[in-house]
């Protein structure tokens, strides 16, 4: 009798501790969840590490009733889930592939964008004039000195590809610079 007493105590003991571990493994979700929004400087590593090895620890020296058996199992396959995710999304910022923005902190305004010159020009293939208008103002925009008869060229027919790769004839073309680079929109 005594022994059975010792076995349901370790047993409730045993789901007392698979509780706290969901717990502690939706902490662990909600720390991630602010790291990968740069609410958080530094990944909860130290807390996934410990978590992974008291779900390793229950996998392996808990005692097992059915019951107990499903729980462990739900809460070591539910751990293994997030884990993978969080180490796939930590591989992928390591690599680059995606940045983390980090939260800029209250006291420091945003820097108020200024408003980049636009220049709306008429281009037509049928008027050629148009286009030495549209060289004269990208020059103008980029701050350059006109450049050679083959350079303006060049870029008057990567204009006048763009525009018979949309099939049009006649077009109004916006023309700004942003970062030191030209944006060229063109609209019907």
């Amino acid at each position: 009798m005594a022994f059975r007493n010792s076995i349901k105590s370790q047993q409730d003991n045993v789901e007392h501790l698979i509780m706290s571990v969901n717990k502690r493994i939706e902490n662990l979700k909600t720390q991630y969840n602010l790291y990968f929004t740069g609410e958080l400087r530094v990944p909860p590593e130290s807390e996934r590490e410990e978590i992974e090895k008291i779900v390793r620890d229950i996998l392996y020296t808990a005692v097992k009733s059915p019951r107990s058996n499903l729980l462990i199992q739900n809460l070591a396959s539910r751990f293994s889930l997030y884990n993978n995710m969080w180490k796939k999304k930590l591989n992928e910022v390591e690599s680059g592939l995606v940045t983390i923005k980090k939260k800029r902190t209250a006291y420091l305004e945003e820097p108020k964008e200024e408003k980049k010159p636009v220049e709306t020009l008429d281009i037509s293939l049928n008027r050629e004039d148009s286009f030495d208008t549209f060289y004269d103002k990208y020059n103008t925009l980029l701050k350059k000195q006109p450049g050679t008869e083959k350079q303006k060229e060049k870029v008057i027919n990567s204009l006048k590809a763009k525009l018979i790769s949309k099939n049009l004839i006649d077009a109004k073309v916006s023309l700004a610079v942003d970062k030191g680079k030209l944006k060229l929109r063109i609209k019907k």
